[in-house]
């Protein structure tokens, strides 16, 4: 994969400071049910009453925001995360008649398998087949923000949400924007939403690294609404019909996130 933050093509904006990079017709990935589509995401109430913890990392409050990944790999990493193991816990923490070293997930296995039950990480993968994977390709004009990018960092205190204020937040590192607080990651997002850049363009979204892991890049796609309804032609994101999600044995990209991922599962 090639590593866009190297990327030659990649500038600083001269009038706010955040680090671009092109959108150039790239094409990433997205998982999405057909029912829903590959562009086609939820809509997201203006009013500030509305809890934003169901929101994800870069929704704009009154808009609709695509979320893809910039490989194959990464699309199935991220829709797979909530089911990667976690750290043991230790199995006195609950009961009184266990040992010292025994954990509570050995022991749950143990008695899942006494009752021919399913091990846990052992996943029916059946529910996948609902979905299909995505090749969205990217405006062919206009840019991102490399948000991560300490550039981009110091700039969010130039244009700081005044919800970050009243919080008294004094800075946001990647730790925050990486972080579970969906409140502080749309504020930003909505205070950067309608910010011109030194081109006289608008970013198309935000480009920001997986919490998951270091091999992929995610992408927030801002999906931007005009007095004609429709942005114009070569500034708007295009999908295929996506294609069926097939099983590990013959899927590489789903087979090598389970591997990374500990997981076991049959179709």
């Amino acid at each position: 994969m090639r590593d866009v933050r190297r990327s030659s093509a990649r500038r600083t904006c001269s009038k706010t400071g955040l680090v671009l990079v092109p959108s150039a017709s790239r094409e990433v990935y997205r998982l999405a049910k057909p029912s829903y589509g590959a562009l086609n995401p939820l809509l997201r109430a203006v009013s500030g009453d509305e809890s934003r913890a169901p929101w994800n990392r870069y929704d704009v409050a009154g808009q609709r925001t695509v979320y893809a990944a910039s490989t194959e790999e990464g699309a199935y990493g991220e829709l797979l995360a909530p089911l990667k193991p976690k750290l043991p816990v230790a199995a006195s923490t609950y009961f009184d008649d266990v040992g010292v070293d025994d954990e509570l997930d050995s022991l749950i296995k143990e008695e899942w398998d006494d009752a021919g039950f399913r091990p846990p990480r052992d996943i029916d993968l059946a529910w996948l087949a609902e979905y299909r994977l995505y090749r969205v390709t990217l405006p062919t004009m206009g840019w991102f923000i490399d948000i991560e990018a300490a550039s981009s960092l110091s700039a969010i205190a130039k244009y700081p949400p005044q919800s970050l204020v009243d919080r008294g937040i004094g800075e946001v590192t990647v730790a925050e924007l990486r972080g579970s607080d969906r409140s502080l990651t749309t504020a930003i997002a909505t205070r950067l939403w309608p910010i011109t850049l030194d081109d006289n363009s608008l970013a198309h979204g935000i480009m920001y690294g997986s919490r998951h892991g270091s091999e992929w890049n995610c992408w927030a796609i801002w999906l931007r609404r005009t007095r004609r309804g429709r942005a114009p032609k070569g500034l708007i994101p295009t999908a295929n019909h996506g294609v069926e999600v097939l099983p590990p044995a013959v899927n590489p990209p789903l087979d090598a996130i389970m591997a990374v991922y500990r997981l076991t599962g049959s179709w």
